[in-house]
């Protein structure tokens, strides 16, 4: 292994690059209120991550603005601990109506916790970045490619989608989890998006939707087209 003259080396990690959604606007309304609401909902989340990664001493997180990045030691075995405990940091951030993006990677990674230096993290940041588009953890095609070389065996965990991409199924994986306050949030998180005026933030509406009617069988998809002069079909409750 790799190692400089003063003992640092670079060891194989699993690396979760996440991006906190619309932070830029969760600051701006912070600095425009006279009370800090956003502030106070990440920083719970912030908290509640040492309890959802504390079975191992190994894993570790760390947050600077609106990125994320959790990083552990590689070992195949542990692929399903390391993503369902991505599912839960995503659960903690959509309980309180927030949403995040990312990646995760598998590469060389060190850091000490106020210093980083990681081929991992870059691989991660790159999945987010390029290809993950909506609120969802995309897991890198290398690191399926490492542990399942032909794609049998693929845990539960994952959800692949139609552009055969696989993700962290953060919904499914959490929805025995407080239901009703789960049903409810994705709700009044879809409709939020949906009145957005940003194209791009409508997308990821549409998207949260499809995810949910697919796994909780909910009804929050609207029709896509409507012909002019006539009236969209009215949602079953």
């Amino acid at each position: 292994m790799p190692q400089n003259a003063d003992g640092l080396n670079l060891k194989q990690h699993f690396v979760a690059f996440l991006d906190l959604l619309g932070f830029t606007e969760m600051v701006e309304a912070d600095l425009r209120g006279a009370h800090q609401n956003n502030l106070a909902k990440l920083f719970r989340c912030h908290q509640s991550a040492g309890v959802v990664f504390r079975d191992d001493v190994n894993c570790s997180i760390i947050q600077f603005s609106d990125s994320i990045v959790i990083s552990m030691p590689y070992s195949a075995e542990k692929f399903e601990w390391f993503v369902s405990r991505v599912a839960d940091y995503q659960r903690l951030l959509l309980d309180e109506h927030l949403l995040c993006r990312g990646g995760i990677a598998v590469n060389k990674h060190f850091s000490n916790g106020s210093f980083t230096f990681s081929a991992g993290l870059i691989e991660a940041y790159k999945v987010e970045s390029r290809i993950a588009r909506y609120p969802r953890v995309v897991v890198s095609p290398d690191v399926l490619d490492l542990i399942f070389p032909d794609r049998t065996d693929i845990p539960k965990h994952l959800v692949k989608e139609d552009d055969g991409l696989f993700f962290v199924d953060y919904i499914g994986l959490t929805k025995r989890r407080k239901p009703v306050l789960l049903t409810r949030t994705l709700g009044a998180v879809v409709s939020n998006l949906s009145l957005n005026t940003s194209p791009s933030v409508r997308e990821k509406g549409l998207w949260l939707a499809s995810y949910s009617d697919s796994v909780l069988a909910t009804n929050l998809s609207s029709p896509r087209f409507t012909q002019a002069g006539r009236a969209a079909p009215r949602r079953a409750p």
